[in-house]
């Protein structure tokens, strides 16, 4: 698992690896001497104490408290051993194996080990069992190693009982048993020996002895890794990039791969190269990825001498192609049969890079690689076989390589062979398989199968239609640079098909796809040289590339050549042969040149006259889907011209035309969602709809859009962005743009507030007559914004917009009535006007309507009526409604007292932000809860049950008390109740008191307290308080940070809440905020 493109594990069959565990344990146990500490040996062992032999050889071999020597090192050892220490015994027997301070003398180690194995000194017995299965100074005896490990093993040391597992896993020296090297393996791994772990990691990562679970392969990957051991590091690293096991990271599994790299791990190193060299999880360096390559490539670590040639083949990363060297790195790699490298040399010999041309020797490198499973070498082997490359053409062999290499997973093989099946080339025509071929080798990337699989899409071949589909497979396919894919996504671009329309967009495809010779690509780009779509407009230019297009006789490419008669546009003006052009492209099939044919025959240019023509070319369009032939054949349907009227008709025509990319359209079929005018009401798509048509700069659309913004209907709230539709809108002289965004100035909403352009916007809708900008101009006379506060004309302003039917004028105006404001006191008038804008369903008016009705104030007393005023403005939302109505049920005003109905209003006005009806609410749940025999005589009940010692009772009894529930609220009681079934050992009471520790609740907060008592009820399985614990571990609360230990805990308690275990109470509730009532009432955070 240590590698990104081949993710093989630790193999059981690798030369078994022994680590130095003594040190290792001397190295986290952090015994470092000081100098003096050494010095102190040092004057030991010269004095001939040979307790101090050791030690000091140690301190020699490790550097510590003096200047590392392994001659000294071997020198305190020998004498050591002399004396009868088997550690150094052991130790000298490693000195002599490596050569370390000693000349190598594999033999001499061999004696050695033996030495101490034969006295039971376990790790003897393990370097013995090593020498023998790997024929080190000794005949290779895998029987005899085996035996040795279980030697080592049976006493309980890990490298033994690890090498043993590793033999049972594979045969070696024992008949092989996956469950027996499960069992020693276990026993390794409780002592968290690292390679064990690692290794047990891989079982679970593939199944081996164990149902798969990568998510504890990947804990027992850390496990290892934490402990520095680099594969496990290089294997939890991969875990990390892949999101295997754990959530995906690709700067961690960078730093896992560092880590491993560090260590001189040729994997790791590989793996970080590869993430350096394309910038994965850290910054793109090639030459730092070189430098990694290099070091893997120096240990002859085959992976890493391919990907290094081909950093030399390309130029990356270092100083210049050397196509020589990278041939060269290639072999090394294709010598240890590395597939990668096999047929990467075999492209050097069918190619002459960096060998001379040899096509024969090429097939031959591919079938070697093809014969280890390598997908790219069966599919390069495939192609010689097609072409005749090295070998003889022969179809069959084509087909049954390529068979292989799609089995393996080759993208290009797939394409190819999707071709094959499309075309029915060496195998039947089978649509349904080349689809499912292209999306397979689209996914691997094969650009050609990219723009197929678009293709099909867009066309509906095979697949079902989906245009939007179409434009990521194009997308993928352009950016590849393939013209076509490049064509055909700046056509999406321009026409809206599958996306917003984007013709700026479309323009950079189409001049790469334009500057290869590509027709369609030609014709396009002139039309937007023709309509300055994206560039700025060249008519001349335009006519020329038309002309260009046009001598292939490309369809397109006449029809925008008639246009260009029609309008002499970069030609002689000419409808004759507009129309001319218009009807030859048209017989031809081609959908625009049909529509324009019919615009034609609907305006008498060119021909004669005639709508039913027009209505005969427009059908046969948009029976194609032809967007702007749907929108204009809808507008014929709305009107009635020429056809019979068919609102229904043209509101599926506006909708596929607006698909289709055509701005009015998008605009109308907006409203029509907004409205629910023909169709369903859908906020979402008639936000969709006013954006497309928004963009092309239909200011009515824009201005909707904003709205949609303002509002987050349909779309995410972002009030700059609405502002910025709406300044658009307004340049243009919208009046409902002007006075929204005169909202947005007088409130700083999205923009920097300004009254006095809020007060000129206003002003410039109210002189359209537009009555919501008479209305908001009114109230900047009432209040002074902008401007001098003037109530005359704010209440002038009100009546013109009241008097044209605006609601929220009718009820300012009657305020300023009721109250003699600006106006005469009427307040018989002022009721008039409560009543209309009431009527109106205004939501102010309805409520202050229904206040005067309770009052009798101004009109007549009439409490039943004041209760319907104030349902139908609290059904809109209206807070002082909803409390209103909630104190009319609670008080039995109007209607029959209904505590259960006016604790529900005041909890929607609480909701609302209304302050008092919170206490409100407060309130009536307090008299419910005293009111309450059944929780009275339950909390009785548990007070009987928790006297006797029910620890269960009194967890139950606090959770009452924090309530205040069937008896007087009593936080401080609640944790005497709590501490009570905790000091008894009762998890949920430990965990009950913890939260009230750590919340402050009846008692002084105390995390680290809290944090005690937490770590007893975690010890006893309890979710919750794993839970808890887990967030202080995780915070730092009342404990020091441990990131690692908070997500066991977590973890734990994942596990257990989804079995159902535990017995803890329902949480206590949090400690009040002074902030927000709904945190008080319900417990919020």
């Amino acid at each position: 698992m240590e590698n990104n493109a081949n993710n093989g594990h630790e193999a059981y069959d690798d030369q078994v690896i022994f680590v130095d565990t003594h040190l290792i344990q001397k190295a986290v146990e952090g015994l470092q001497r000081s100098r003096e500490e050494f010095q102190s040996l040092l004057e030991q062992a010269e004095g001939g104490d040979p307790a101090a032999y050791y030690d000091l050889g140690v301190r020699y071999a490790e550097g510590d408290g003096a200047e590392r020597d392994p001659a000294r090192a071997a020198h305190w050892f020998s004498l050591a051993a002399e004396d009868g220490d088997l550690r150094a015994v052991d130790l000298l027997g490693r000195c002599y194996q490596a050569g370390s301070g000693v000349e190598k003398d594999e033999a001499r180690a061999v004696e050695l080990f033996q030495q101490a194995a034969e006295q039971g000194y376990a790790p003897g017995q393990c370097d013995l069992g090593l020498c023998y299965e790997n024929a080190t100074g000794v005949e290779k005896d895998e029987a005899r190693a085996a035996e040795c490990y279980l030697q080592a093993a049976e006493q309980g040391y890990a490298p033994g009982q690890t090498n043993l597992a590793v033999c049972y896993f594979n045969g070696i020296g024992v008949e092989q048993s996956v469950d027996t090297a499960l069992q020693w393996l276990e026993k390794a791994v409780e002592q968290e020996f690292p390679r064990a772990l690692n290794i047990l990691g891989d079982c679970y990562w593939d199944g081996t002895g164990v149902e798969r679970d990568r998510a504890r392969s990947a804990r027992l990957y850390r496990q290892a890794a934490d402990q520095g051991y680099p594969p496990a590091q290089c294997n939890l690293g991969l875990c990390y990039e892949h999101g295997d096991g754990v959530e995906m990271d690709k700067e961690t599994a960078a730093e896992y791969y560092r880590q491993a790299a560090q260590e001189g791990y040729a994997p790791g190193q590989t793996n970080l190269a590869v993430l350096t060299l394309h910038g994965v999880g850290v910054e793109e360096d090639p030459r730092a990825a070189v430098e990694w390559l290099q070091k893997a490539a120096d240990q002859d670590f085959p992976r890493a001498l391919d990907l290094l040639g081909d950093c030399w083949m390309e130029g990356r990363g270092v100083d210049c192609v050397d196509t020589w060297r990278a041939a060269e790195l290639y072999r090394r790699a294709a010598e240890q049969e590395y597939p990668p490298a096999l047929c990467d040399l075999g492209l050097c010999y069918e190619n002459a890079n960096g060998v001379e041309e040899d096509k024969a020797r090429a097939a031959a490198l591919y079938r070697q690689a093809a014969e280890l499973d390598y997908a790219p070498a069966m599919c390069n082997l495939a192609v010689c076989y097609l072409n005749g490359i090295g070998v003889e053409e022969n179809m069959g062999e084509t087909v049954a390589w390529l068979e292989k290499a799609v089995a393996a997973g080759s993208p290009r093989a797939a394409g190819i062979l999707g071709d094959f099946c499309l075309d029915g080339r060496g195998v039947e025509v089978d649509k349904e398989r080349a689809i499912s071929l292209y999306r397979q080798a689209a996914e691997g990337g094969y650009l050609p199968a990219v723009c197929s699989l678009g293709l099909c899409y867009e066309t509906g071949d095979g697949v079902a239609q989906d245009k939007e589909q179409a434009v990521a497979w194009y997308r993928k396919a352009a950016e590849g640079g393939y013209a076509p894919a490049q064509t055909n996504l700046a056509y999406c671009c321009l026409t809206g098909i599958g996306m917003e329309p984007d013709a700026a967009g479309a323009i950079p495809w189409l001049e790469k796809a334009a500057e290869q010779g590509n027709a369609r690509a030609q014709s396009l780009l002139g039309n937007c040289y023709r309509d300055g779509d994206g560039v700025e407009a060249d008519l001349c230019r335009a006519a020329e590339l038309y002309g260009e297009a046009a001598k292939q006789d490309y369809p397109p490419a006449m029809c925008s050549l008639g246009l260009a008669f029609e309008l002499g546009e970069g030609l002689t003006l000419n409808p004759a042969n507009a129309v001319y052009w218009y009807k030859k492209a048209a017989e031809a099939g081609y959908l625009p040149a049909m529509t324009n044919l019919a615009v034609c025959c609907l305006n008498g240019t060119g021909t004669e006259r005639s709508p039913e023509e027009a209505a005969r070319w427009l059908e046969q369009a948009a029976e194609q889907d032809f967007p702007r032939a749907q929108g204009i054949l809808g507008d014929l349907l709305l009107t009635g011209d020429g056809v019979e009227q068919n609102r229904e008709r043209a509101a599926a025509l506006y909708r596929q035309a607006a698909e289709g990319g055509y701005l009015p359209a998008w605009c109308d079929l907006g409203l029509c969602y907004e409205n629910g005018q023909g169709i369903a009401e859908d906020l979402e798509q008639a936000a969709a709809c006013y954006r497309r048509a928004a963009d092309g700069g239909y200011l009515p659309a824009m201005t909707n859009l904003a709205v949609c913004y303002l509002n987050g209907n349909g779309v995410e709230r972002s009030l700059q962005e609405a502002v910025r539709w709406l300044e658009q809108a307004a340049e243009g002289g919208h009046a409902r743009a002007q006075c929204i965004l005169g909202d947005c100035c007088r409130d700083g909403e999205g923009t920097p507030k300004d009254e006095a352009r809020a007060f000129q916007l206003y002003r410039q809708g109210a002189e359209q007559d537009y009555p919501p900008a008479q209305c908001a101009l009114g109230y900047c006379f009432e209040a002074g914004i902008g401007t001098a506060e003037d109530k005359e004309q704010a209440a002038q302003w009100y009546r013109k917009a009241a008097e044209a039917g605006y609601a929220t004028a009718q009820c300012n105006l009657a305020v300023f009535l009721l109250h003699g404001v600006g106006v005469k006191r009427e307040p018989e008038e002022a009721v008039r006007w409560f009543e209309r804008a009431a009527e109106g369903g205004h939501a102010r008016a309805q409520f202050l309507l229904g206040e005067l009705c309770r009052t009798g104030r101004a009109a007549e007393r009439d409490e039943a009526r004041a209760v319907q005023l104030y349902r139908r403005a609290a059904e809109q939302g209206y807070a002082d409604a909803m409390y209103a109505l909630g104190r009319c049920y609670e008080r039995g005003e109007g209607t029959a007292a209904d505590p259960a109905q006016a604790a529900e209003w005041y909890r929607r006005a609480a909701e609302r932000g209304h302050e008092e009806a919170g206490d409100a609410l407060l309130r009536c749940r307090k008299r419910k809860a005293q009111a309450d025999p059944a929780r009275a005589a339950e909390a009785e009940r548990l007070r009987k049950a928790a006297g006797a010692g029910d620890f269960q009772a009194m967890c139950r009894l606090a959770v009452l008390c924090q309530r205040g529930e069937g008896t007087p609220k009593n936080p401080a009681q609640a944790v005497n109740w709590y501490r009570k079934a905790a000091e008894g050992g009762y998890a949920p009471g430990q965990t009950g008191l913890a939260r009230c520790l750590l919340e402050g609740q009846g008692v002084r907060a105390d995390p680290a307290q809290a944090v005690i008592w937490l770590e007893r009820a975690a010890g006893q399985e309890d979710p919750q308080a794993l839970t808890l614990l887990g967030e202080c571990l995780r915070d730092g609360r009342g404990v020091p940070a441990d990131p690692a230990r908070a997500e066991e805990c977590l973890r734990r308690a994942a596990a257990l809440e989804q079995k159902g275990t535990g017995d803890t109470p329902a949480p206590a509730e949090p400690r009040p905020k002074k902030k927000s009532f709904l945190s008080r009432l319900f417990g919020g955070k």
